[in-house]
Order: C-alpha cells, then sequence, then structure tokens
C-alpha cells in the first residue's frame, strides 16, 4: 500500500518517501550523453539519488480513514477531496444569508402581527368604551321620561293597593274587583320591571363583543319600553311595523338595541320644530330576499338637507346644539362589525328615513 516509486502515486498507494522516476531518468539521460561523447563510463561518478519529500494521496489516506496529522512532518498531501464547504462555500453563504434574511423577515412579520393584534384589542376596548359611554348619555337623556314612566306604574300600584285595602275593609267584599285590582297591580309591577330590566341591560358594561343568535324583532320589542315614555314626553307618535316571521342575526342584542335607541332618538330630535299632531316616528323590519334583514326608522321631519346627507354618518359630525355626533357615527360602527351597512334618505312625503340591514343568522326561502 506504500511505495517509493512515484510512478505508482495516483494510482492506489496511499504513498510514502518516494524517488523521482523523472529525475532518475534525467540523469541517465546525462551519463548516456557524456558516454556518447567518447568519456569513459568507469570515469564518470553520479551521486546516489536519493529519497524524495513524502508524498501522500488524500483520497487513499480518507479510504484508510488515516489521518495528516500521523504523516511525517513535511509531507506533502495531493487530490485532496474538497469538502462541501470548500466546494461550495460561496452557494452555502448565500442560502445561509438568505434563510437569515427569511427568518428575520418572519419575526419582524411576527412581531408586527403582535402588534396588530395588541393594537386590534386595544381598538375594539376603547369603541367598546365609547359604545357604553354613548349608551350612558342616552339613558341620561331619557332619563326623565323614564322616571316619569317608573312612577306612574308606582303611582297605579299605590292606587290600586288603596282601593284593593278600602274592597277588603267591607263587610261583604266584591272579590271579582279585588281581583282585577290584584291584576292591575301585577301588570303595573311588570311594566316598572321591564322597563327597569330594559335599562339595565342597556346600562351594562361590556369588556368583549358577544354575538348571540336572536329575533330581530324581539330588540325593537324591548326597545318600546325605554323609547314611549321620551315619546310621550315629546309629543311624538312611535310606530312599529314589524315582519309577523322570525328575523334571526347574529350579534350582541344591546348593540342592536343601541342602534334602534340611536336612530329613534335622531328621528325624534328632527322633529322637534315640527307641530306636535304630525311628529310621527315608526320602526319597521323586513325580509329582504331570504338573505338579510332590513330595518327602517323613519320619522315626519323636515329630512336631511343634501349638503349634510354624505356627512351625518362621520365621527363628531353634528348639526345639534348640544350634540356629540356620535350616535349615528356609532351606530354604523355597530351595523358594520356584524357585516351590515346603513344608510340615510329623504322621505317623499317628507321626513328622513335611517335604514339598515343584517344578514340573516339563517338564510330563509321565501
Amino acid at each position: 500500500m506504500f511505495s517509493i516509486i512515484d510512478n505508482n502515486f495516483g494510482r492506489g498507494v496511499v504513498g510514502g518517501p518516494m524517488i523521482s522516476t523523472q529525475e532518475l531518468g534525467r540523469r541517465g539521460a546525462e551519463v548516456a550523453v557524456r558516454i556518447l561523447g567518447g568519456v569513459p563510463a568507469a570515469s564518470i561518478k553520479t551521486p546516489p539519488l536519493g529519497l524524495g519529500t513524502p508524498l501522500y494521496d488524500g483520497r487513499e489516506l480518507r479510504r484508510w480513514n488515516i489521518s495528516e496529522a500521523r504523516l511525517p512532518p513535511g509531507s506533502i498531501v495531493q487530490f485532496r477531496e474538497p469538502s462541501v464547504w470548500q466546494e461550495y462555500r460561496w452557494e452555502i453563504a448565500a442560502a445561509a444569508a438568505t434563510l437569515l434574511m427569511l427568518v428575520a423577515i418572519v419575526a419582524l412579520l411576527l412581531v408586527e402581527r403582535h402588534r396588530r393584534r395588541k393594537a386590534e384589542l386595544q381598538s375594539r376596548s376603547r369603541l367598546l368604551e365609547v359604545m357604553h359611554l354613548n349608551r350612558t348619555a342616552a339613558a341620561g337623556a331619557l332619563s326623565a321620561s323614564i322616571s316619569h314612566e317608573l312612577n306612574q306604574s308606582l303611582g297605579a300600584i299605590m292606587s290600586n293597593a288603596e282601593a284593593a285595602e278600602l274592597l277588603l275593609s267591607a263587610t261583604h267584599p266584591d272579590l271579582g274587583q279585588v281581583q282585577e285590582i290584584l291584576a292591575d297591580i301585577r301588570h303595573a309591577d311588570q311594566h316598572a320591571a321591564d322597563v327597569i330590566q330594559n335599562l339595565r341591560k342597556l346600562l351594562k358594561r361590556q369588556s368583549v363583543i358577544e354575538a348571540h343568535e336572536f329575533d330581530l324583532n324581539d330588540v325593537i320589542a324591548g326597545s318600546l319600553p325605554i323609547l314611549l315614555p321620551e315619546a310621550q314626553n315629546r309629543g311624538v307618535a312611535l310606530r312599529t311595523d314589524c315582519s309577523r316571521r322570525a328575523l334571526p342575526v347574529l350579534a350582541d342584542r344591546t348593540h342592536l338595541q343601541q342602534v334602534i335607541l340611536n336612530l329613534a332618538m335622531n328621528g325624534m330630535d328632527a322633529m322637534m320644530g315640527s307641530a306636535s299632531q304630525v311628529r310621527t316616528v315608526t320602526i319597521q323590519t323586513a325580509l329582504n330576499e331570504g338573505h338579510e334583514v332590513e330595518v327602517a326608522v323613519a320619522d315626519s321631519g323636515t329630512g336631511i338637507p343634501a349638503e349634510i346627507m354624505k356627512n351625518i354618518f362621520e365621527t363628531f359630525y353634528t348639526t345639534k346644539p348640544q350634540g356629540t355626533g356620535l350616535g349615528l357615527s356609532i351606530a354604523r360602527t355597530i351595523v358594520e362589525i356584524y357585516g351590515g351597512k346603513i344608510w340615510a334618505e329623504n322621505r317623499a312625503e317628507g321626513g328622513a328615513v335611517f335604514r339598515f340591514t343584517m344578514p340573516l343568522a339563517t338564510a330563509q326561502v321565501i
């Protein structure tokens, strides 16, 4: 496996301190030339040719698992097979740089996604806070009418209770009248409880948006006990024309009630300068093409001037001296959160109508 003749080198031998056949041939040629020139052969003295620098085949060293550290000092190793790094170092470096760049981009995207998610949560939290403040302001505006409505119910309960006491103190009380009085008390108590319950739901603070399936007609029915006292106080006839079929939507009940209240209160405000006998707010619901619900809140006021029609849903835009410019803006935000749309238009017979649509929770076939 080892040789001293360099002719065998590169042909399977590991290597060793070799004699150069090229040098040996060169010296032999010189001797032959001198002999041919007439120099006696016996007089020619040629120094011996010693072993050369150790020479080894890198392929065979690798094959026989011989470490280059074990070779004699000064050895020369040829035919080394380049490593992957030596042969493709530029390609590897470029691939590594590309990979690092991609990792950096992914890291930046993840950071940006986290920041965006955090910003969205903060934005939604602020939105819920503004919506709650808007509901609180609406409840404050309705407080006088709600208080009057509750006082009426409490007064009716008191009057009926006193009448029942008088009837029961008689020698032969009329139990039929007593039963009627108790029914009136129960009705007045239920009415007051409904007003308080709907007001409590309206003022409930929320930290997250909770979407549930419910009948939109029920939301309108639940809004009437809150709106009716204010409508009566302002001399406004509040009417409803709701679809007889269920209109299931997927949303937060309180949020849609807030939209109804905002639109109805906006309609009442629009009729402040109108004669009391023509003040009317009508709330209608309908099923559009079997896949969405449409709610319309119409008033009999003077309508919306064309120059402000495009701005009425903008935040902080208001034409009212005491307005905040949040009611219609919040109504639009709520409707759009749940996949709907909202718009306003003037009616041919006078007044304005605000409409919004919501997708049905379950598509229905007409």
